[in-house]
């Protein structure tokens, strides 16, 4: 075999693969910041539940509170609700309720997850039957803003006259915001049914069960309850949006490394040409059997 140089297959091909190295490069990256996020989230669960209150007065930035765990009461602002779509619990398609909730100890918002409603129960009419109590005293998890990442879907436009934004496929505080008529804080609590539940770390640090049933679109009665109890269920069901292990993260750093070897493989291959003589000779071959034809 003869190699025979083409700049125009070695450009596309270095291309790819160092885009491909790239990317692991970034999944490694991910999974050491993933190592240090699980460490602090096993130190902070060691904490001990604090006030809210606490918090706000004090000078800790929000950004350093993730996973901690806090006493809330105050008033819920039902009318101000909101849908988390495209969530999954136990294999079951849904949303969570994210509420605005008046604290008793200052002026200040906070959003609150209050938990999953299955798919067929989110609208604004049907939940409402989910609304109470008004008035709660509950344990949270703090969590910070989500951003939308490069190439996900956007979040309708909200605020500023546009149309009331009901069904968000994130909780992105400063969009949120924009539709509500007071100041909310810059991280939000998920409800804990469980402060003290050794299983915690657990239920937070998994894979997610995500499937088909993760990314069915609301489509109606079609699909209503989805397996889920009746309708008189104490719905919102308290839960945890999940945090995968840095191993997947490792997996895709060999997945990308992988591709780009492969990737350069094929291009030296591409590249390869065959002896005059074998070329000469395969085509002797082949008007001789033209000719027997």
């Amino acid at each position: 075999m003869e190699f025979r140089l083409s700049v125009k297959t070695t450009a596309i091909t270095i291309g790819l693969a160092c885009a491909m190295v790239c990317a692991s490069v970034w999944q490694w990256g991910r999974h050491l910041d993933k190592q240090v996020l699980i460490q602090r989230l096993h130190e902070t669960l060691t904490l001990e539940p604090i006030p809210l209150s606490t918090l706000i007065d004090s000078s800790t930035p929000w950004d350093s509170l993730t996973f901690r765990r806090v006493k809330v009461s105050g008033t819920y602002d039902f009318a101000h609700e909101v849908i988390l779509r495209n969530r999954n619990l136990e294999g079951r398609s849904g949303g969570h309720a994210i509420t605005p909730l008046k604290l008793d100890s200052s002026d200040a918002h906070i959003l609150v997850d209050r938990g999953f409603i299955p798919i067929g129960r989110e609208d604004r009419e049907t939940r409402a039957s989910y609304q109470k109590p008004l008035h709660v005293e509950i344990f949270g998890l703090v969590k910070q803003s989500s951003y939308r990442k490069w190439m996900a879907p956007r979040d309708p436009p909200a605020g500023n006259g546009k149309p009331w934004v009901d069904q968000w496929l994130r909780v992105d505080i400063p969009e949120m915001q924009k539709q509500l008529p007071y100041t909310v804080l810059p991280v939000f609590i998920e409800v804990m049914e469980d402060p003290n539940d050794p299983l915690l770390p657990s239920k937070i640090v998994r894979e997610g069960t995500a499937g088909r049933n993760d990314v069915l679109m609301y489509t109606g009665q079609s699909v209503q309850n989805f397996g889920m109890d009746s309708p008189a269920s104490n719905y919102p069901i308290p839960t945890y949006d999940i945090t995968p292990p840095p191993d997947i993260h490792l997996g895709y750093v060999y997945e990308w490394a992988f591709m780009a070897l492969l990737t350069i493989c094929i291009g030296i291959v591409m590249q390869l040409k065959r002896p005059a003589k074998i070329r000469d000779s395969g085509l002797l071959s082949e008007e001789a059997e033209l000719k027997k034809s």
